[in-house]
């Protein structure tokens, strides 16, 4: 099991905006990986054609 150490950012706005701002790109850049390979895999069956 994976355990990592729990670490407070405080009451710091930029750190927080920066975080926030991170963490929204990063959904957003994971949402269109999984988005681009759903249409690749509903437009080829198979990878060998």
């Amino acid at each position: 099991m994976y355990s990592c150490p729990q670490v407070l950012v405080g009451k710091n706005p930029e750190l927080i905006a920066i975080l926030k701002f991170l963490c929204e790109q990063s959904k957003l850049t994971n949402m269109r990986i999984y988005y681009g390979r759903q249409l690749y895999f509903k437009s080829y069956k198979t990878l060998v054609h």
